[in-house]
């Protein structure tokens, strides 16, 4: 599908048509290409499809007033440029808006297309499959095997009538494995992801028994007491926690209308001081690297804590015209939907923090997190939730699996906590980060 239009030529067309509607300015974002998916049920493959991946947003805007449509078909791209007038003409002007994005200095990003994913069939999905399921299916305990494996490979075109015009082929892949153990009536789970841009960064076999291997260690968890323990977070989790961070607290938006715990934080000491976290739309490579947004505005390496003082909010050009600053290059949408904000590359950096595995894990009694599927609560940052998946660590090393524990932190106060990081770092799903140790938390066992 890749390469059979020219997105470009259709969003000019677009464009022009809006405009010869009455649009003082008009918006073209369009979306052509293919995903595949696999997904995995009790070690047996429940669905696998591959799907077209085509549509056109129009944004129009009419004395201040915007308007939007969207098609979920290139040929009937026109259509949706004269509804998106006729919705802009049926709006209320929004005295914030400042207008579309004039045309900025776009740099390539390298690495953000791979041949052998655009190529990948379905058939071929299912063998990486199988093969998760049989490695996690041999290690000891193991009763179900559950997963998916997708890949998309896609062009993606923005063009307004301010003069950008823009396009790029990027693809994606991931495959994960979520496992079920059991041994009489002790019970236990384990999970692996592998993602990236290309299929290389996709390793089933070791997916597969990474989390079987987890979930038959773990068969053998302790209940612990409660306490204040240190806990190294592994960056599978320590991912997520830096990734709302940015996406989500650090969001332009969600600050602009008072949603987020950091309104207001800006110059304020919210981590560590050997902490910095980034977004950087720029990294080579990097599963949430683009050469431009969503609204064909550059992107680029934002510092959002800076050696642990929070210096920016990421934004898309309504909210930075709301905030009086610029875009940093982060508006995030898909065809059928009005520009949002949302995060590239989220990178967490410590170098002053770095620590052998031997240091990072000499505490006397602590607690190895590997999992949890809860999140800080946007409104107030608080975090509340289980211990997933996680581990015993004693006089240095690391001994038996936990159960029926629950942890409580304040996201600061986690960021602040950090005394040492790994020196290697993982990249998961655009987020990348060593797993890292906290001083003190607040672990919870059963009552």
């Amino acid at each position: 599908m890749i390469g059979m239009v020219d997105l470009q030529s259709i969003g000019e067309d677009v464009v022009r048509r809006a405009t010869s509607e009455g649009a003082e300015e008009a918006e073209a974002f369009l979306v052509s290409g293919r995903r595949i998916s696999v997904e995995v049920e009790k070690g047996e493959v429940k669905t696998a499809r591959s799907e077209i991946l085509s549509g056109v947003g129009v944004r129009s805007v009419v004395q201040g007033k915007v308007g939007f449509a969207y098609a979920t078909s290139l040929s009937d791209a026109l259509d949706a440029a004269v509804r998106s007038v006729k919705n802009a003409l049926a709006s209320k002007p929004d005295p914030h808006f400042k207008g579309l994005p004039d045309p900025g200095r776009v740099s390539p990003v390298e690495g953000l297309f791979d041949p052998r994913v655009a190529e990948l069939d379905v058939a071929e999905a299912v063998e990486f499959v199988g093969e998760m399921v049989s490695a996690a299916s041999s290690k000891a305990g193991v009763v179900s095997v559950g997963g998916a494996m997708s890949a998309s490979s896609h062009e993606v075109a923005v063009v307004n009538s301010r003069g950008v015009s823009l396009s790029e082929k990027r693809t994606s892949t991931s495959l994960y494995a979520f496992v079920a153990a059991r041994d009489g009536d002790k019970s236990s789970s384990g999970f692996e992801i592998n993602s990236g841009r290309f299929l290389r960064e996709i390793n089933p076999s070791w997916v597969g028994s990474q989390a079987g291997e987890l979930a038959s260690t773990l068969l053998n968890a302790v209940r612990i007491e409660t306490g204040t323990y240190p806990m190294v977070i592994d960056p599978l989790t320590m991912g997520p926690f830096i990734g709302f961070l940015v996406s989500a607290a650090a969001n332009g938006e969600n600050v602009m209308y008072g949603r987020s715990f950091l309104a207001g934080k800006i110059g304020q000491t919210v981590a560590s001081r050997g902490v910095t976290v980034l977004d950087d739309g720029t990294l080579a490579g990097g599963e949430g690297s683009a050469s431009f947004d969503g609204e064909g505005v550059p992107t680029r390496r934002t510092p959002i804590v800076e050696r642990g003082v929070l210096k920016n909010y990421i934004h898309n050009t309504y909210t930075a015209g709301r905030m009086g600053v610029e875009s940093t290059g982060n508006a995030s949408r898909s065809f059928d939907s009005l520009p949002g904000v949302g995060s590239h590359n989220v990178i967490l950096e410590a170098p002053d923090l770095e620590a052998s595995d031997e240091d990072l894990f000499d505490v006397r009694r602590g607690i190895l997190l590997k999992l949890t599927e809860d999140r800080p609560n946007l409104a107030n940052g608080e975090f509340s939730g289980m211990v997933y998946m996680g581990f015993l660590i004693e006089n240095g090393e690391v001994t038996t699996g936990v159960k029926e524990a629950s942890f409580g932190i304040h996201l600061i106060d986690l960021l602040k906590g950090i005394d040492a990081v790994g020196r290697e770092k993982r990249a998961v799903m655009g987020i990348i980060s060593p797993p890292v140790r906290v001083r003190e938390v607040r672990v919870a066992g059963p009552s």
